[in-house]
């Protein structure tokens, strides 16, 4: 069975590129805060950022959680298995995702726009706390948590889930 690892949940040019997000969309958000009289931006973006950030930090942190409690029994959690017809729904879910900030502009632009602001800055900052943790629960796994896809048949299934790699003693 050939599988694909991908570091999870991302490597350290990942990290670094969720670094240079946060510097420049919390750069933006302070000059913008600091430099505004418009109060409904002030408070979508100081509602936005902390609602968003607790949401998402534990979403991350309790997805991680049940990972790792399922791979302290095994060095492998099947997460799915999947025939490649599903891609539809993926789809669907990006173009929702690129066209609600529109809609929010369209609505109130100056709202609009503190609430994408906040939502980025949360996302960031989420990112980089998700990190961490992850580290930590390598750390008590004793290896290197990976993401992976496996091509199981000829029929087009497929498996994903997560995988412990033990670091190599030296």
């Amino acid at each position: 069975m050939r599988e694909m690892l991908i570091p999870y949940p991302y490597t350290k040019k990942g990290l670094y590129i969720r670094i240079a997000e946060v510097i420049l969309s919390t750069a933006v958000s302070f000059y913008l805060l600091f430099n505004t009289i418009l109060i409904e931006f002030i408070i979508s973006f100081l509602m936005t950022f902390p609602i968003s950030y607790i949401i998402l930090s534990t979403f991350n942190i309790l997805k991680t959680k049940k990972i790792s409690d399922k791979l302290n029994d095994k060095q492998k959690y099947i997460k799915s298995k999947h025939k490649g017809e599903t891609y539809y729904k993926f789809l669907v879910k990006i173009i929702l995702i690129t066209i609600a900030p529109f809609i929010i502009i369209m609505i109130s632009p100056i709202i609009g726009l503190g609430t994408i602001l906040g939502f980025i800055c949360a996302h960031g900052f989420s990112e980089i706390t998700h990190y961490a943790y992850v580290k930590n629960v390598e750390r008590r796994l004793g290896g290197r948590l990976y993401h992976f896809i496996s091509i199981t048949s000829i029929n087009g299934y497929y498996y994903t889930g997560f995988k412990v790699v033990k670091h190599l003693e030296e």
